[in-house]
């Protein structure tokens, strides 16, 4: 499997699980059979474009043939679209894994021996908060929580800690990237300025 149709596959699982519809419910609902949507996202098959629509569209979402050079631009404006959503499975295991390392951060912050780095992921937890990680973000999050826990924060070695605080920042930078235009999508056209054109 390539790299680009890897990237498909887990964006397709990611999607489903996001909208907690089981491989049977999206089989009913888009006429695939189950086991071809099973092999599919274990990177087994190579789904027909027809039955690839289908899946997608049963899931609410839209294939697209986006220039290269538009590609982080449109990422940017789905991780907006997400961050809008609540009550994901993504985002909620977000907020708890964000919190509970932030947490174990705060309780180290008065013997500091990680001081500098601690007020500095401290501070870009709480932009994540307000942001969209991504699954492999918040992955990276539950990692540094485990690091902790296998430990204790302030027994923790600092080769290791310094490793996780530098994957938060750059997760920090890397959303904090965003262009402003993605957390609100401009229209392309005004629904109401046609009509305006079809009474005229």
């Amino acid at each position: 499997m390539t790299h680009a149709t890897d990237r498909i596959v887990s964006a397709f699982k990611a999607a489903r699980e996001r909208k907690a519809i089981s491989q049977r419910e999206l089989s009913t609902k888009a006429g695939v059979p189950q086991a071809q949507i099973s092999k599919f996202e274990n990177g087994a098959v190579d789904l027909r474009l027809s039955s690839l629509v289908s899946l997608v569209r049963a899931l609410d979402l839209e294939i697209e043939l986006v220039p290269r050079k538009a590609v982080p631009a449109v990422e940017a404006i789905v991780r907006a679209s997400a961050a809008r959503e609540p009550n994901s499975p993504t985002r909620r295991l977000a907020v708890k894994e964000i919190k509970k390392l932030a947490e174990a951060l705060e309780a180290i912050r008065s013997e500091d021996r990680h001081a500098p780095l601690t007020d500095n992921v401290l501070a870009n937890l709480r932009l994540l908060e307000r942001l969209q990680p991504s699954a492999d973000q918040v992955a990276a999050i539950v990692k540094f929580n485990e690091a902790i826990r296998r430990s204790t924060p302030s027994d923790i070695e600092a080769d290791v800690f310094a490793h996780h605080a530098k994957i938060i920042g750059q997760m920090r930078h890397q959303l904090a990237q965003t262009p402003l235009t993605a957390t609100r999508p401009r229209p392309a056209y005004d629904l109401d300025s046609d009509e305006d054109d079809e009474n005229e």
